[in-house]
């Protein structure tokens, strides 16, 4: 099984016994087709960036998925013709995540690699500067000498 998110928007218009009806339709699809819900946030009533059918404004809902890619398939198709439904978009984050730790892998590598040439070019530098004690002694006796 695979992980996914999915975030649909309800229309607006429906009221909330409406709207749970719906939500209660839509997860009885889900489960179904043996889509198992992780997690469901209702995120609220939200201004859209455009009309879609006329609508302003729509009721975000977001669930956490684990299913079968024939499953989700199956969902999204009867998400289609389901009234009420305004957009919805289906997303595989197990896929993300890999991507996200390929990334963060490459970057700690990059930042070891950093470090370690950092490290080798201050220790370069302090063997060819001297030590302050060094430079010191190496005063005193340039003056204890041209006292002389």
């Amino acid at each position: 099984m695979r992980s996914y998110e999915l975030m649909y928007i309800l229309d607006p218009k429906l009221d909330e016994d409406g709207s749970k009806a719906l939500l209660v339709k839509i997860e009885a699809l889900m489960l179904k087709q043996g889509v198992e819900i992780e997690k469901t946030e209702p995120w609220g009533k939200r201004r859209l960036a455009y009309a879609i059918k006329g609508n302003w404004e729509g009721s975000y809902i977001l669930s956490y998925l684990k299913a079968e890619p024939t499953a989700i398939s199956e969902m999204e198709r009867r998400l289609r013709v389901t009234e009420g439904v305004l957009r919805f978009l289906t997303v595989r984050t197990d896929e993300q995540q890999a991507k996200l730790d390929r990334r963060k892998a490459r970057g700690d590598e990059k930042s070891q690699a950093r470090r370690q040439r950092k490290a080798a070019k201050s220790a370069s530098e302090s063997e060819k500067t001297p030590a302050p004690e060094a430079a010191a002694e190496a005063l005193s006796a340039e003056s204890t000498n041209s006292a002389e």
